[in-house]
């Protein structure tokens, strides 16, 4: 029983990077639907115009940046110790895939070519530590729920498994709102300048 599991849990980042990719077309898909019956025209990057207002220099964004990538992380943690986690870690990747698409299309519909030059200079370079991290999180989950859903016993060694990987997961989403926090900006300043 664990050799099928060491197995199977192996091939979870795909399965979730599939759900991602899914969320992400049906995003797009709506978008496109209901962009004719918007009220009115989307500000681009509202959020960067947001972040300009606060002062940056304190901590009052950082707080809030680590609020809004790292909220649900304890919740999924705590889910993936119980029979339903791989269903709501699948509801997440299939969520975030879903706003991704959404912000992508919004951009390329309101702002053409220049739209997917913003969304990279506001995607980066945060999003190449968040994308790995979030599946790695995400797989860890689900093969720990997998586990309670299958009846397979659940030794204290690998609750420590459990806590490291997602404790390292959650780390590394915490050095991506670094980035986002300290870095981000000056890409995103320069892409206006240019």
């Amino acid at each position: 029983m664990e050799k099928r599991y060491q197995k199977g849990c192996s091939g979870y980042w795909k399965f979730f990077l599939l759900l991602y990719l899914a969320g992400f077309g049906a995003g797009i898909v709506f978008t496109n639907l209901v962009w004719k019956y918007r009220l009115q025209d989307l500000e681009a990057l509202t959020a960067f115009r947001f972040q300009t207002n606060l002062d940056t220099a304190g901590t009052g964004y950082l707080w809030y940046l680590i609020r809004k990538r790292c909220g649900s992380l304890l919740v999924w943690h705590v889910l993936g110790l119980t029979a339903v986690g791989s269903y709501a870690a699948a509801a997440g990747a299939v969520w975030a895939g879903f706003l991704g698409g959404i912000l992508s299309a919004a951009a390329i519909l309101q702002l053409g070519l220049t739209g997917i030059g913003l969304l990279a200079a506001a995607s980066f370079p945060q999003a190449v530590l968040y994308a790995p991290a979030g599946l790695f999180y995400l797989s860890r989950i689900s093969g720990m729920s997998a586990r309670c859903r299958e009846g397979i016993r659940i030794t204290r060694k690998k609750y420590k498994e459990y806590l490291l990987a997602c404790g390292a997961g959650i780390s590394i989403i915490l050095c991506g709102v670094m980035l986002e926090y300290y870095v981000n900006p000056y890409f995103v300043s320069m892409f206006f300048r240019a």
